[in-house]
């Protein structure tokens, strides 16, 4: 157990914690090793904290709220929830509200997609998002790159059967150059940039 008097060691009983639960590395002489499922510094989690800081320090009146629960979208039927499970509730990164009102839906994963293909396990994820709103939001992906010719791209969601819109889905390049000059600036224009490409990010090129 720990006390004050170990408390010193903590950060280093953390590692060794998570190398004994994942098996860790075999340190018998042997060549074999098992490998880690996954960082001990998680990307993604570092790269959604960032954004969100950024969106929160430089987006104007709106506000920023992490992980959003998409309350009563999803439910297991009580008559059909045999081992009586809580319902799935939906989470975006970031929901923008303004005046009380949501306006839009982000989600942010450490993936360039402007070099590799969406994985369709993020977009049907955000279609998830996108049919949830009943004014028709699009949800948008934050993606890290550093392809200074990096663009927007949108898919439109639709009525398999009529055609009717049901919502769009967006993926915005976020320039990790352009993002850590402006981020270390502080003069009236660099602060105006931020201002701008927060507002891109939020709301699109477009907007």
């Amino acid at each position: 157990m720990l006390n004050r008097l170990a408390a010193a060691y903590t950060p280093a009983l953390s590692i060794i914690r998570l190398l004994v639960e994942s098996q860790g590395i075999v340190l018998e002489g042997r060549a074999q090793t098992i490998p880690l499922p996954g960082f001990l510094f998680d990307m993604n989690y570092f790269f959604q904290a960032l954004l969100s800081r950024f969106l929160r320090e430089n987006l104007e009146n709106c506000s920023v709220r992490d992980e959003h629960r998409l309350k009563g979208m999803m439910r297991y039927d009580p008559r059909h929830n045999p081992q009586r499970r809580q319902s799935p509730t939906p989470r975006p990164d970031f929901a923008i509200m303004r005046q009380g009102h949501l306006v839009a839906l982000l989600d942010a994963k450490y993936r360039d997609l402007w070099e590799k293909p969406l994985p369709r396990e993020m977009l049907y994820q955000l279609v998830v998002y996108t049919i949830s709103c009943q004014n028709q939001l699009p949800a948008s992906m934050l993606y890290p790159t550093l392809n200074s010719e990096a663009r927007e791209a949108r898919i439109d969601i639709t009525d398999p059967i009529f055609g009717r819109p049901l919502g769009q889905v967006c993926l915005r390049p976020v320039n990790l150059h352009d993002l850590a000059e402006l981020v270390f600036s502080n003069t009236a224009i660099a602060r105006r940039r931020r201002e701008a490409l927060a507002w891109r990010l939020a709301f699109g090129e477009d907007a």
